[in-house]
This record gives C-alpha cells, sequence and structure tokens, in this order.
C-alpha cells in the first residue's frame, strides 16, 4: 500500500505544547500507513535534539517566529520558500501548527500545491483582546481568511472551537475535537532525589513549592505569577515559587521580583528538561495564562497527581475540575489566585483529597494514543489510500538557501545537513 504523505509546518522548535503535541503525534504514527515530514523555522532550542530523531526534517530558513511589519520581506520569501518544499515532498497531507507556519502554511498550499488536503491545528487561538483591539480584530479577519484555504479545523478544547464560532472563525469549514496528548504513567529517573533536586534549587527540606511551566511572553502573564507570589508571601514565609522558561519579559518579570524583595523565594531557572522531576517537589501547580488552547504542562502536572490553581480561561475548565482537582480562578485576579493557592498549602488534607481525585479521574482523552488514534482516523478520512491526490484544487476551498533538510538531490539549493553536501 502506497504510504500517505504528511507536511507538518511549525513556526519554531521551542519547549511548547504546539511542538511536542507535533512531535509526539509525528513519531507515533503507523510507519507503516504514513511518512511524516516536519519543516520549521530556524533558531529553536529543540533544533540540534530533532535533527537526531526526525527523519524527513526542513528548516525554512526566512520563517520567523514573530508577527509585525518589519519581517514582511521575510514571511514573503518563507511563503515561497514553504511553497517549494510543498512540491518538492508532493505531500498528500499539509498539516500546519502554530499563527505564523498555519497563516503562511496555508497560503503557500493553495498556491503551490492545491492538490493536497490542508488541515491547521489551533493549539489555542493565539489572540486576545489583551494585546489590543486592533490586533485582535486584525488576527480575527486574517484567520478568516485562512480557514477558507483549509479542509479541516482542528481545535484543542472546546472552548476555542465555540470561540472560533462566534468570531466567524471557519463557517462552513469541518472542525474536529483531537486533545493534546501527555503520558499518563509517568516514570521518574531511577535515581532521582527530591532533596537532592530542591537542593539544587536552593530550596529548604520542609519549604512548600508552587510551580509554573511556561514562558516569559505576555499572553502566558508571568508578572501575575510574580504578584500573586508577593501575596502569598506576605502571609507565609516558608514557599518558593518556581517560573521556568524564557521570554521577552523576562528581564521585566527579574526587576518586579527585585523591586517586590522575594528574590531569594521566586526562582526562574530559565528552560528545564526535568518537568517532571520538578512536578515531584511541588505541591500546587499554578497557571496565570491569559490565552490557553489545551496547557499540556497542566496535564503533565495531573500526570504527577499535582493539585492546580488556574485563571479559567480556553480548555482549562476541561481539565480541571472546580473545588475537586483543583481551583479555577476567573482571569487577571490575583487576589483571588493568592487566596486559593494559600488555601491549599495551608490544608494538606484539601492537597491529599484533590491528589485522590486527580488519581480517579478518567483521563484517557487527553492521553497519547487517543490523539495519535484521532490524528489517524482524521488524516485516512481526507485521503483514503485509494483516492490519493486526485487532482488540482481551486484556492479557496469552495466557491540556493531557502531551506536546509537531510536528504541530498535537490533542485532548489538544499544543503544536506548530515553529509554536508549539496544536490545536484
Amino acid at each position: 500500500m502506497e504510504k500517505t504523505k504528511i507536511l507538518y509546518f511549525i513556526t519554531r522548535l521551542d519547549l511548547g505544547g504546539a511542538q511536542a503535541s507535533v512531535l509526539t503525534t509525528l513519531k507515533g504514527l503507523n510507519k507503516q500507513q504514513f511518512e511524516p515530514y516536519l519543516a520549521a523555522g530556524q533558531g529553536g532550542r529543540l533544533d540540534g535534539k530533532i535533527k537526531n530523531e526526525v527523519k524527513n526534517l526542513f528548516f525554512i530558513s526566512a520563517l520567523r517566529h514573530d508577527v509585525c511589519l518589519k519581517w514582511l520581506l521575510h514571511d514573503t520569501l518563507a511563503t515561497v520558500q514553504m511553497g517549494l518544499l510543498m512540491r518538492r515532498v508532493k505531500p498528500d497531507i499539509i498539516h500546519t501548527n502554530a499563527p505564523k507556519a498555519g497563516i503562511l502554511g496555508r497560503i503557500a498550499a493553495r498556491i503551490f500545491w492545491r492538490k493536497a488536503k490542508v488541515v491547521h491545528t489551533f493549539h489555542g487561538l493565539g489572540f486576545a483582546k489583551e494585546q489590543g483591539e486592533k490586533r485582535f480584530k486584525a488576527f480575527v479577519s486574517v484567520e478568516k481568511f485562512c480557514a477558507r484555504l483549509t479542509d479541516v479545523l482542528v481545535f484543542v478544547s472546546r472552548r476555542n472551537a465555540a470561540e472560533a464560532k462566534k468570531l466567524g472563525i471557519g463557517k462552513g469549514v469541518r472542525s474536529e475535537l483531537i486533545r493534546a496528548g501527555v503520558n499518563f504513567r509517568p516514570v521518574l529517573p531511577i535515581h532521582f532525589d527530591p532533596a537532592a533536586k530542591r537542593a539544587s534549587l536552593h530550596i529548604p527540606p520542609k519549604a512548600k513549592v508552587v510551580l509554573a511551566i511556561a514562558n516569559f511572553k505576555p499572553l502566558k502573564n508571568p508578572l501575575h505569577f510574580v504578584l500573586a507570589a508577593h501575596k502569598v508571601l506576605m502571609q507565609m514565609k516558608n514557599v518558593y515559587f518556581i517560573y521556568t522558561g524564557d521570554g521577552e519579559l523576562k528581564e521585566t518579570t527579574e526587576k518586579l521580583v527585585r523591586s517586590l524583595g522575594i528574590e531569594k523565594q521566586v526562582i526562574m531557572p530559565g528552560w528545564r528538561s526535568d518537568v517532571l522531576e520538578l512536578l515531584a517537589i511541588s505541591d500546587v501547580y499554578v497557571s496565570v495564562s491569559l490565552r490557553e488552547g489545551l496547557p499540556m504542562s497542566l496535564l503533565e502536572a495531573m500526570s504527577m497527581r499535582v493539585p492546580a490553581v488556574c485563571y479559567d480561561v480556553d480548555g482549562i475548565g476541561e481539565v480541571i475540575t472546580n473545588n475537586k482537582t483543583g481551583f479555577l480562578v476567573r482571569s487577571s485576579d490575583i487576589s483571588g489566585l493568592a487566596e486559593k493557592i494559600k488555601v491549599l498549602l495551608r490544608h494538606k488534607a484539601l492537597r491529599e483529597r484533590f491528589e485522590a481525585a486527580i488519581d480517579k479521574r478518567d483521563f484517557s482523552e487527553f492521553a497519547i494514543p487517543a490523539m495519535i488514534k484521532k490524528q489517524e482516523h482524521l488524516y485516512r478520512s481526507l485521503v483514503p489510500p485509494s483516492k490519493k491526490m486526485a487532482g488540482r484544487r481551486r484556492f479557496f476551498r469552495s466557491g540556493k538557501k531557502y531551506f536546509k533538510h537531510f536528504k541530498p538531490g535537490d533542485n532548489h539549493g538544499l544543503r544536506n545537513e548530515r553529509a554536508g553536501t549539496r544536490g545536484a
């Protein structure tokens, strides 16, 4: 049986939920039926690691992460590069992820390779009114246009799907709910030592730990985490707060921590590869994001049975059962967030009750096997083996250093990373 080729696009290979979801899907697909390819912009923290793990990997040199007018020339070039890659790979399905790659990839698909079915996954809508009304309306308009270039829109949360429908995004377009998936049977390293992990972060043995796994970007809202930590520390002294990641707001966040005089108890260790170990020493998990599709870090907290206190946005309320597996707080209610953190930290019996409820809940819809199964079912419904590449399609669904790759023999100046050669 001829394999179905799937070309995935994502803006950059950083540590994030969208990237983890795409990479998990790519590695978990049935290789007897599907042949996956992955393309991303350069400069991600995972670039080096993924080079050794993914067979068909391409880097789009002009693809930039930021969305702004100064990158317009790069965006145009990136669209061309993505289109040339489509013509080289000749995919049956093009599956875009993340806002920038989703917009440029879908436009490129309809210009350069109309034969393919086009899927786009919203790992969160990626835009919010907190970014400004004009910017919000502009994003909505662009997403409405791009939805018309798409065969299937995939959402990771029901709230995102409902909001998109309310905004008029994807009217008349097929939509699917496919949850992001994590491993709900995590295994800590054999020689993991909780005391040593605490000591490495300068946390006393008996101190309580509050953890957030995110990045320092506006929609992740790190300043609210610091302000809530300050409110907690005004009444509880033996508590330490950890906020992982990096990003444009890190310096501003560090200045706020210093101005509040809590730098010894608010720890910002940067990107971490030991997420499960950090969860293992944590008493409470916190999310202060203003937008979240379905945060995989929260799912990982549930897999480690860590009660959570979160702003009630997007898909978070579909993971947390309020007053049972954690607390949901109205978005931007810093005082309410701090109060719920204090309640959990002060009452061990309540934490244990929440942990027991997490243990009993059925999280199978958020597990990796369910995600892979639904992705494969979607792909088969779009491209049955007997109907591959059935001819050109209309633009709308109705009515020498361009990129790097890992196979020699191209005709577009592609560079072979492993062999260091040029294609003929």
